[in-house]
């Protein structure tokens, strides 16, 4: 028997995921600095925005409780992002409740929905629930909360009164603020069962809410999740931009990858996140250049999933970023400067690639639906090539991974009549089956909407 995916609500699957980490997102970094940007993001055509954590951070200076990451940062700053006090109140930092209800209608009215961060797999040692309930984390013999990777204290779903918490979280920000969902951070260390009870309480309430978890396991998809993440899929981006991998390593991902989820699964396909501009030795913007990372985002469009860009990407950014600097401590970090990229040559060039991809997915469902098919071509270790059918009607898409110029042939026939051209740059056509790129170069085409 096939196995199919819980099915997704229309607005996720029919626009790009707009990731915002207040830190880096702007100078200002608060809430209130993103409800005033909206309006241009969803010029841009982003239907949803993802907010990462704005929840009250701990903000000991005990560093047996920071994470390697944070101290590696040396911003020197106590507050975690991660590392929660207390799930029901904002952290000043970022602003008040009402900044955060004001930011979720304001994205309502632009037609636009919002998700929200939770971090259910610990908690800030110092966090107030623990004072009360201080079984509610794992513990040592002793009494001595047991710590995980990220050395936070485990939370024990092992006990009822714990999961009636979590829950009563979930249901308050759908009930009292009107999110749209939630983005469940390191979803897969969380019994499932947690997740699909929290599904069902927050559908009760809000019938086309979404959970997308940041993990990868298949059988979350059954019945709690909409979406999973494609941690291998950038990475492999990565490694192939890099130098590290050919273009056809991401061929083999896709089929690995496909292979062990159900039929109908949805998988964010990102570059850059909160993590990777943390971690990565260098930015992808910065690794792929301008056209190289234009050719990513128009491949994270074309291929199956829901595409997801980092705030700053539509804008160019270059910006040496963290998730662990704010603007009270923000070390060698600097945020995005939103306004002086805004009208640089590149930057908007980047905005109308953003904005013809999000409104060709908002209005095609090929891209939204549409089943990949590997073409077969002469290039395979520098192009990327396939097609997105719907049964009637179908789309392609070519992306040149090298630097170098590649004259690329097809053994399938790519139509050259009654097709329309949604984006393309440094590629010469040569009949139906031949193709001249330049570095970075991409053709995205299909046949014409009536």
């Amino acid at each position: 028997m096939i196995q199919k995916a819980l099915s997704a609500p229309a607005w996720l699957t029919s626009g790009g995921i707009y990731q915002i980490n207040p830190r880096t997102f702007s100078a200002e970094g608060t809430v209130s600095a993103v409800t005033k940007e909206l309006p241009f993001l969803a010029d841009l055509g982003f239907g949803t925005i993802y907010l990462c954590p704005i929840f009250e951070e701990d903000d000991s200076e005990n560093r047996d409780n920071w994470s390697k990451r944070q101290k590696a940062s040396e911003t020197q700053n106590p507050k975690n992002p991660y590392r929660m006090n207390d799930y029901f109140r904002i952290d000043e930092e970022y602003g008040t409740m009402e900044d955060l209800a004001e930011c979720i209608r304001e994205c309502h009215r632009l037609g636009m929905h919002l998700i929200l961060d939770l971090v259910y797999l610990h908690i800030g040692p110092n966090a107030a629930i623990l004072k009360i309930h201080p079984e509610f984390a794992k513990q040592n013999m002793d009494g001595s909360f047991i710590n995980g990777y990220w050395n936070f204290p485990l939370l024990d779903f092992n006990h009822p009164g714990l999961r009636e918490y979590l829950w009563s979280n979930m249901v308050y920000y759908i009930v009292v603020l009107d999110a749209d969902g939630f983005r469940c951070d390191v979803g897969d260390g969380v019994p499932l069962d947690f997740w699909t009870e929290g599904c069902r309480r927050i559908r009760a309430v809000k019938p086309d809410a979404a959970l997308i978890n940041e993990g990868t396991r298949g059988e979350s998809l059954l019945a709690a999740f909409h979406a999973v993440y494609g941690f291998s899929w950038h990475e492999c981006i990565y490694g192939v931009l890099s130098g590290q991998k050919d273009a056809s390593a991401l061929v083999e991902n896709w089929n690995g990858t496909n292979h062990n989820y159900p039929e109908g699964a949805l998988i964010l396909r990102d570059m850059d996140n909160h993590d990777t501009v943390t971690d990565w030795p260098k930015r992808a913007e910065c690794l792929a250049g301008h056209r190289g990372m234009d050719l990513i985002q128009v491949l994270n469009y074309s291929i199956d999933g829901i595409p997801m860009v980092y705030c700053g990407n539509e804008l160019c950014d270059t910006t040496e970023v963290s998730m662990f600097a704010n603007r009270f401590h923000p070390g060698r970090f600097s945020p995005t400067p939103r306004e002086e990229l805004k009208d640089t040559d590149q930057s908007l060039r980047r905005q109308e690639i953003l904005r013809t991809l999000n409104h060709a997915r908002a209005e095609d469902a090929v891209l939204q639906t549409g089943k990949t098919i590997w073409l077969d071509q002469d290039q395979p270790d520098s192009v990327l090539s396939f097609m997105r059918s719907s049964g009637t009607r179908s789309l392609w898409f070519l992306g040149n991974l090298s630097g170098k110029e590649i004259t690329v042939r097809t053994k399938t026939a790519v139509p050259t009549e009654d097709i329309e051209t949604i984006l393309a740059y440094g590629t010469e056509r040569n009949g139906s089956s031949c193709f001249t790129m330049q570095p970075y170069g991409f053709i995205m085409i299909r046949e014409p909407l009536h």
